[in-house]
């Protein structure tokens, strides 16, 4: 077959518009042998210019060898694409792996046309070559970047696995080693009482009742002990929670609980809906209330609040206020610390772990809470909970069963 006259002429402003196209540009004929070139193709595949004339090789010369493909199967794969060209046949680009100069490999993405004439008959494949390799080498490295992404949430995972199972043989210490010796300690300070009796030495007895008292403390501080390391694990039944009934069933408890108490409830009956476990969320605003209850007692007027508010970001925040004693501020770094109490044991009962339990809960839930109060002018605790489905629990976050 003459390659001239199988193949358009093209001017010589064509030419040199189709030398500087910033992509590589080939023609094949039926025999797979190159048709015409142009010099950015030239160029990438490091070739010399010397044997071509104006494009056109000047003697026969193979696509496949002179793109110097050596791979089996990129070579099988291309030449059996140019041949179902021949046939008259699309197909999809394709990518392959050309040697470059300098021992360079040039990633490139090939889409290739056939060109007929007048009367359907195949004339040329027509190549559009494009340079891939900086896009390739992105993807590699993007695949790298997962890859060590997946490697770095497998590692974390089995450092989750391992410190929930420490986190088990932790709770089991604690539910039976401390358990039995502190059973020890009030069961026989009940039986010294009872050994001594009411006439007994009143200092001893004094003494006593203290062990009882720290010992039964011990024990409440243990149960809150695991209660915290358990809202860390169990699973959150998420729904599409409505909070004014919730408040309005915990204060109805409250209320039961406390009958002697002179309480103004002032509840918003529009709060907002969240998506979140609704056991969990009532025990939040149970440990809120009822904070509130404790602190309001010395109030002749007690009022308590809870209400909701909308902020500079347009997120609805809840809120519960009372006009107790409150505390300042400047005195509480660790309001939401396990163990960790504003007033004495003594004048308000509590062992600090209802506000480390609620901060906990509202996280697990994707949300945050704080406090604004001031020395003997009440407190407001403030909460803000996702009202759609935001799980920060995710695949790479949820801890394992």
């Amino acid at each position: 077959m003459d390659n001239t006259s199988a193949t358009p002429q093209l001017s010589t402003s064509a030419c040199a518009l189709y030398d500087r196209v910033p992509c590589g540009l080939v023609s094949i004929d039926a025999e797979l042998r190159v048709v015409h070139i142009n010099r950015t193709l030239i160029d990438w595949l490091g070739m010399d210019a010397r044997g071509f004339r104006e494009g056109r090789p000047t003697q026969a010369t193979d696509f496949l060898s002179l793109v110097g493909l050596t791979d089996a199967h990129s070579r099988a794969l291309l030449g059996a694409y140019l041949a179902m060209l021949t046939r008259g046949g699309l197909g999809a680009p394709l990518e392959l792996d050309i040697p470059g100069p300098g021992d360079k490999v040039f990633r490139a993405e090939v889409g290739i046309d056939p060109v007929l004439d007048a009367d359907g008959h195949f004339l040329c494949a027509s190549a559009v070559v494009m340079d891939a390799t900086a896009r390739s080498e992105a993807e590699h490295h993007v695949a790298q970047l997962r890859r060590d992404l997946e490697q770095r949430v497998t590692r974390r995972t089995n450092q989750l696995v391992a410190a929930n199972k420490d986190i088990d043989v932790f709770s089991h210490s604690v539910s039976h080693d401390l358990r039995a010796p502190l059973r020890h300690i009030s069961s026989f300070v009940t039986l010294a009482q009872e050994r001594l009796g009411p006439g007994g030495d009143s200092q001893l007895l004094q003494y006593q009742a203290s062990i009882a008292k720290a010992s039964k403390r011990m024990g409440l501080m243990i149960e809150g002990l695991l209660e915290y390391a358990r809202m860390g694990r169990v699973s959150l039944a998420r729904q599409q929670v409505p909070l004014s009934p919730l408040v309005h069933g915990v204060v109805r408890h409250l209320q039961a609980e406390h009958p002697a108490r002179s309480i103004e409830w002032v509840i918003d009956d529009d709060l907002p809906q969240v998506r979140g476990d609704a056991i969990l969320l009532a025990e939040v605003l149970r440990n809120l209330l009822e904070n509130a209850v404790n602190f309001t007692r010395t109030r002749a007027a007690a009022r308590i609040e809870v209400g909701q508010w909308t902020d500079s970001t347009g997120e609805r925040v809840v809120f519960v206020r009372d006009n107790g004693v409150g505390f300042d501020l400047e005195h509480a770094p660790n309001l939401f610390a396990l163990f960790q109490r504003q007033h004495h044991s003594m004048d308000y009962e509590g062992i600090g772990t209802g506000l480390a339990l609620t901060q906990r809960i509202v996280e697990r839930h994707g949300g945050r809470i704080w406090c604004e109060a001031a020395s003997s002018a009440g407190c407001t605790f403030a909460i803000s909970l996702p009202g759609q489905v935001i799980d920060p629990e995710s695949e790479f976050g949820r801890l394992p069963p």
